[in-house]
């Protein structure tokens, strides 16, 4: 039989070449004799960590200490096993611990920040992220957490600043280019976000999700060089499962409910730390009231709530126990204080751990988890993972699946989900009976006094529009824009307004497709009841394809502005059809786009068909389903009261 100490030695050499799995074969056969012995427990912990066996790594970490108490290395590997198990307390116990054996071990710092970020506390995670960097200036790991930690609280030059020292210390640090890359991109600093995601480009084009990064960045500087051949490289890596792109940029860059799913799924188990959460098996059936929770970082001025806050307002407080939980981490505003009292407890959760919140949820036993964000900026997606409620639903601020097996159901109408494409949600879908999007009720606003010259508009020309945010702009769709304005002579699009690289590529596209640039006019962003009024001065709403507009959408049929959309397969390609639908003007909603240039050209030139289209419009509002808040809000509680029914 072999001598344990050469098989010691044997795995050892084995494992500083990698093969982990074969030296801790020999490892454990050594143990049979040297059971005993700290180096052989700590170097069994240490395999056991780096081949994910994290509660067989505790223990033999465990035994090192009782036999080494003080082999910091044992106790910082221990630290990152109860880390990778997501018990981030247990960690934070044995870094301090750590701490106290060795004072000046940066690395200990480090991976205390770690542990209290991921609780949210971001304040104690600064502090030890910055003692790391005292003790070792050139921790370019701790720099670039302690910008990630700075930019989590906003504090976007501070992060910016760290970002680039770690750089600086190591110019190939990919972790830290990209997420300076997305700093300028939440700063809306779109070139520079663009040059940095170039960079991790550069180093390695794999880098996760970075394509589609890449894509977003150029879409909002409508910068279109070489799409197709971008978009078709992302179709196909992400049919070979390749973690390339977050769903949020897929749904705006191709219309295929096949791949929203697989890019979802990617990106959900990517972003899932939950290893094993217990299920709720009963709700709270000591309230006779359904207790349903809202959560969302947009109860402020956002789409969202303009199209919901009336819901909150109509839900039936005899039946329902209405919670609001706000996950904004900055921005709360005159809104958000004005649908407080609509709410039976609204609570503020921005600061809160995920596991927080879930004790938060079961203490107060709600049935019905709603997340009105989905994969949208400021997302929570990670506390849904713990299970709040018995019932999880995705609805409303997302149109796409969560690809994720810890959402029970998404709400839709038949039009957004026709039946045939439910196979291609990893929810079930449950079906509302009119449009699956809340509006208020259904008011004319004093627009009598607005002209078209306050806003610089000409009086003597037709007005195409669209509101929406330019990364919508798909080239193809921006071709059928530019054709519709060549055959409609005497018209304008007008455009809401972009950051000043878009608008200088806007109309470089322009005058390559042969428009005269002074034909577009940029329109500036306005308060939402002044948005309203100006969209009265067009005539003709252009819809983008593969993402519609949503909000905008209703808010247009609401000052009987006529909509010509593209209808496609997916949800966020079929939302302005199904508002049209509500307001019985589906004829405006195209099968192709050869359909929707030849609708456009059609009632530009035709004034007194465009003015019946507008009358019918207007006239079909007065009764329409899509502005009764009362009776949606009715349907929308039928559905909660049957899926509790079934938990």
């Amino acid at each position: 039989m072999e001598d344990s100490n050469k098989l010691i030695e044997r795995g050892f050499e084995l494992h500083k070449k990698g093969k982990v799995k074969e030296a801790l074969e020999l490892y454990s056969e050594a143990l049979s004799s040297q059971n005993s012995n700290p180096k052989l427990l700590f170097l069994v912990g240490l395999a056991n960590l780096q081949t994910s066996n994290f509660v067989s790594a505790i223990d033999f970490f465990q035994k090192t200490i009782s036999l080494d108490p003080n082999n910091y290395g044992a106790y910082n590997n221990l630290g990152a096993a109860y880390q990778n198990l997501n018990q981030f307390n247990e960690a934070i116990n044995i870094y301090k611990k750590l701490i106290l054996i060795k004072p000046d071990f940066s690395e200990a710092y480090n991976n205390l920040g770690n542990c209290l970020v991921k609780l949210n506390n971001f304040n104690e995670a600064i502090k030890n992220f910055s003692k790391a960097i005292e003790l070792n200036p050139k921790n370019f790991i701790s720099l670039a957490n302690l910008a990630n930690t700075q930019k989590e609280i906003f504090k976007f030059e501070d992060a910016i600043n760290n970002y680039k020292k770690s750089i600086s210390l190591n110019n190939n640090y990919l972790l830290a280019i990209n997420n300076l890359a997305n700093t300028y991109h939440e700063l809306r600093r779109y070139n520079e976000a663009l040059e940095n995601y170039r960079k991790v480009f550069e180093i390695n084009k794999n880098y996760k999700f970075l394509l589609g990064r890449l894509i977003h960045c150029q879409m909002y500087l409508s910068d279109w060089k070489d799409f197709d051949d971008t978009i078709n490289n992302l179709t196909s890596s992400l049919k070979h499962q390749a973690k390339v792109c977050a769903p949020f940029v897929a749904l705006s860059s191709f219309d295929n409910p096949e791949l929203h799913k697989i890019c979802a799924e990617i990106y959900a188990n990517e972003k899932s730390s939950v290893l094993d959460v217990p299920t709720i098996e009963h709700r709270n059936r000591e309230s006779k009231k359904c207790k349903v929770g809202y959560f969302s970082p947009d109860f402020r001025n956002h789409p969202v709530l303009h199209l919901i806050r009336d819901v909150f307002k109509r839900h039936d407080k005899s039946k329902f126990e209405i919670y609001g939980f706000s996950f904004e981490p900055n921005k709360n505003d005159e809104l958000t204080e004005e649908i407080k009292k609509d709410f039976f407890e609204f609570i503020e959760v921005k600061d809160m751990s995920a596991e927080k919140i879930r004790n938060i949820c079961r203490k107060k036993g709600l049935d019905i988890a709603i997340d009105l964000c989905g994969f949208t900026n400021f997302n929570r997606f990670e506390i849904f993972t713990h299970r709040l409620a018995p019932v999880q639903i995705n609805y409303l601020g997302y149109p796409g699946t969560m690809g994720s097996k810890y959402f029970d159901y998404i709400i839709a109408d038949k039009t957004i989900i026709p039946e045939e494409e439910a196979v291609n949600y990893s929810e079930k879908v449950v079906y509302l009976p009119n449009c699956y999007q809340p509006n208020s009720n259904y008011k004319s606003l004093d627009i009598n006094s607005v002209k078209r010259d306050i806003y610089n508009l000409p009086s003597d020309k037709l007005i195409f529009c669209n509101l929406g945010s330019n990364h919508k702009i798909t080239p193809e769709v921006f071709d059928s824009w530019m054709n519709i304005l060549k055959k409609v002579p005497n018209s304008i699009l007008l455009l809401l307004k972009p950051n000043e690289y878009a608008i200088d590529n806007i109309e470089a596209e322009t005058s390559i497709r042969g428009i005269d640039k002074e034909r577009i006019f940029f329109a500036e962003s306005l308060p939402h009841h002044d948005h309203l009024k100006r969209l009265k001065l067009a005539d003709i709403f252009l819809d983008t394809f593969p993402y519609n507009a949503h909000t905008t959408a209703s808010d247009a049929i609401r000052m009987g502005l006529p909509i010509i959309t593209l209808s496609g397969r997916s949800f966020a390609s079929r939302v302005c059809t199904s508002i049209l639908k509500q307001v019985k003007m589906e004829k405006l909603s195209a099968s192709s786009l050869k359909n929707y240039e030849e609708m456009a050209i059609q009632l530009g030139n035709d004034e007194k068909k465009l003015n019946q289209i507008k009358k019918e419009l207007k006239d079909n509002c007065l009764n329409s389903p899509l502005f009764r808040v009362q009776d949606f809000t009715k349907d929308l509680e039928k559905i909660f009261l049957k899926l509790i029914q079934k938990t």
